[in-house]
């Protein structure tokens, strides 16, 4: 799988957003971006962020992780 760039993955995501209003969707894709970017800084690319997602693991939890790989904790 090819790693995608946060502008690449902003184009691809903007394109699901149906369903929600201008501003919501713009908000929700700047914290995808951000999100992608911070994974990519701790060593995660946005395709295991998807893997872990599509597992089970909750927003919180991906977040936590995200955090702890960081930091140097995991």
């Amino acid at each position: 799988m090819r790693s995608m760039k946060p502008s690449q993955q902003s184009e691809s995501f903007s394109h699901n957003c149906e369903g929600l209003d201008e501003v919501d969707a713009h908000l929700l894709e700047h914290v995808v971006e951000k999100l992608v970017r911070f994974g990519q800084q701790v060593g995660v690319t946005p395709e295991e962020m998807i893997s872990l997602l599509d597992s089970g693991i909750s927003i919180r939890d991906l977040l936590a992780f995200l955090v702890s790989k960081g930091s140097g904790a995991a």
